[in-house]
């Protein structure tokens, strides 16, 4: 059997994630699929007015991302593939349910995808293309699925956080131990016996997919994955034809972001290269055990210089995710910021009496330029908001 048969197996047998039954956060407003198009559209394209008739490819939809884009994206053209016939089976009766018509399925690998002859937007592809037997084709497929301004999302593992996960896999492997629902309980029970300090327990607080089957499946006993440093990933890209845009969630890779900002290291750390900045903060955590990025097509992917008057035109959007918090305080501090999608420890950020007019202007949908004629720190401070994953900007 080869391991694409194998991996279809075990989603066959154990559909992932766990298959929910209730959307209605997502109907309300309460829960939004990572990387939705009706929350981060000027994330991939600063420069383009907003619309809503995108089209989607969702790369290994598993049980539910495909309702949850088209619940949150009612009004994109959705297309799903996965190969799992019980993950899709499990989608049709989710999108059945909440009434969503804008959805169309396909069970299939994704080194296939090519044969639809469709052009997306956008492609979702996440926790897929380190599961392919050659992740470079899976990539390159994609690559030419995308518009020539298209954008694409994904979420591969990382190498350093996943220590503790590739010892228990080769363990599991030692033991024959399978993903039948009586040796994932057995391995369960292995699980809470495990050293405090091994590195899977760090990774344990992490995740939830400890706790069932599916999870554990998926998580210890997969016939086929593979992980990524920042450095391979840079170089996968380059070599696919992809040019790195940036992370989901960026701030848990700058240096200045974290506690390393408090390090005597600060000052070399600044003289390297942003791709080196993310590897070495990669290597100082430890615990990163995901990298979600887009990627596009271009030779030249869109960057903000903040050394020209090019910031000037940017209007800020309120990122999702970020809590404002206006108790225990440090003196002169009127508010915290944080960002509820970091998964790793990243900085609050202060508002002190002197900054908070700027940020109550983020609701006002005009410029940064605009802004600095009454606020000379207009500059410093929204790179400081964009760095932390505070806002984003589209372009006047």
């Amino acid at each position: 059997m080869t391991n694409t048969n194998l991996v279809q197996q075990l989603y066959e047998q154990q559909p992932y994630p766990v298959p929910p039954t209730d959307m209605s956060d997502f109907v309300n407003g309460q829960m939004f699929p990572a990387g939705s198009p009706k929350d981060y559209f000027h994330l991939y394209w600063p420069d383009k007015p907003f619309r809503q008739d995108l089209e989607i490819l969702i790369a290994g939809c598993g049980t539910a991302q495909a309702t949850e884009f088209a619940i949150t994206n009612p009004k994109a053209h959705i297309t799903a593939i996965d190969l799992s016939s019980r993950s899709l089976e499990h989608t049709k009766m989710l999108l059945e349910k909440y009434n969503c018509s804008n959805v169309t399925l396909h069970q299939m690998s994704l080194e296939l995808v090519g044969t639809l002859g469709q052009q997306f937007d956008l492609i979702i592809c996440t926790g897929v293309l380190h599961h392919m037997p050659d992740p470079d084709v899976g990539l390159v497929v994609l690559r030419e699925c995308l518009k020539s301004d298209g954008r694409l999302l994904a979420m591969v593992y990382a190498t350093y956080g996943r220590t503790g996960v590739y010892m228990f896999q080769e363990y599991c492997r030692l033991l024959g131990v399978t993903w039948a629902p009586g040796s994932c309980e057995q391995m369960r029970q292995v699980l809470k016996q495990t050293p405090a300090d091994h590195p899977i327990v760090s990774l344990a607080k992490r995740t939830h997919d400890l706790l069932s089957d599916a999870g554990m499946a998926d998580l210890l006993l997969h016939p086929q994955d593979r992980a990524y440093t920042v450095g391979q990933l840079m170089q996968w890209l380059d070599d696919c034809g992809l040019g790195f845009e940036r992370w989901l969630m960026q701030a848990p890779y700058l240096p200045r972001c974290c506690v390393l900002a408090q390090t005597p290291h600060m000052t070399k750390l600044n003289t390297l290269p942003m791709d080196q900045q993310y590897a070495a903060v990669e290597l100082f955590r430890g615990n990163i055990h995901i990298h979600t990025f887009i990627a596009s097509a271009l030779q030249s992917p869109s960057v903000i210089n903040w050394e020209t008057d090019q910031w000037k035109t940017l209007v800020p959007i309120r990122m999702r995710g970020v809590t404002v918090q206006t108790e225990n305080l440090p003196a002169g501090a009127l508010a915290s910021l944080q960002q509820a999608g970091h998964l790793f420890p990243v900085a609050s950020v202060l508002l002190t009496q002197s900054n908070v007019a700027m940020y109550q202007a983020i609701e006002q949908g005009v410029t940064l330029g605009e802004i600095s004629k009454k606020h000379p720190q207009t500059r410093d401070f929204f790179k400081m908001l964009w760095d932390f994953d505070q806002v984003f900007f589209r372009r006047a």
